[in-house]
């Protein structure tokens, strides 16, 4: 009897084992309309959420997800604390410890320039941007020149709740803006409307990928997970999650 006890014990442990292994750990970020947070039950929704749970079902296993700000994921992805970040831009910086799963599309991800409202017309050019001290969120990669621009005046805020709360307080009048969806949506918590995007913008296509940790203990899933996505992509998934959110779809091209 003790030794069919052990036994079972034993199943039972190796189960959760391999449950425990079958497990991808990712963070998702308040990113409308792509994925909305809903603070209040400590979860959120939207198509980039479906994709992956759906890519990572295709080869058994689940997602584990956690709300953190990005700064924290991308250390965590860069030292293997997590296996995955949605929306990773892909640069070269990054490349040294991101694998980059898809594209499962490409987006026209304008770069805006955020004014106190009644300043629109002060911004025409990027040189321009000289005269003001601008606002960026940490670890976000924006484009190539304005990145390495040390000339710009740059105030460095944690998340887009963080930027509104400092253009609010006056601490600066301009900031860059790579998601006007998210930063709007931190401004409507304070009722705030006092503010308009200045003329000049930076026009730009990129890929939408999900970024994946080199040092990850998954890391060997890298190619399966692309084939799944790939699949997906192919087979019309991608666009159905997207139409399920009612969400502009990522073009191909």
């Amino acid at each position: 009897m003790k030794r069919i006890l052990l036994i079972l014990i034993g199943c039972l442990f190796s189960r959760f084992l391999l449950a425990e292994a079958n497990v991808l750990y990712a963070d998702y970020r308040h990113r409308p309309p792509e994925m909305v947070r809903i603070e209040e039950l400590d979860t959120f929704f939207g198509p980039l959420r479906d994709i992956l749970e759906e890519a990572a079902g295709m080869i058994g296993y689940t997602i584990n997800w956690r709300f953190a700000p990005f700064p924290r994921s991308l250390e965590d992805l860069k030292n293997g604390k997590i296996d995955i970040i949605p929306r990773t831009i892909k640069t070269k910086e990054r490349e040294s410890f991101v694998l980059y799963l898809g594209p499962i599309g490409y987006q026209q991800k304008d770069i805006h320039f955020l004014v106190t409202k009644g300043m629109e017309n002060t911004i025409n050019r990027y040189e321009d941007l000289y005269q003001f001290r601008v606002g960026i969120k940490r670890k976000t990669a924006y484009f190539s020149r304005f990145d390495n621009d040390s000339k710009i005046q740059k105030v460095i805020a944690l998340d887009d709740k963080n930027m509104a709360e400092m253009i609010i307080k006056n601490r600066f009048s301009v900031m860059i803006i790579l998601d006007t969806a998210a930063i709007e949506s931190a401004f409507s918590k304070h009722n705030y409307l006092d503010y308009a995007y200045a003329n000049y913008k930076y026009i730009q296509k990129i890929g939408n990928y999900y970024g994946m940790s080199k040092k990850s203990r998954n890391a060997h899933l890298f190619e399966q997970l692309n084939k799944a996505l790939k699949e997906m992509l192919d087979s019309g998934r991608i666009e159905y999650f997207y139409e399920k959110y009612n969400v502009y779809i990522p073009s191909h091209d």
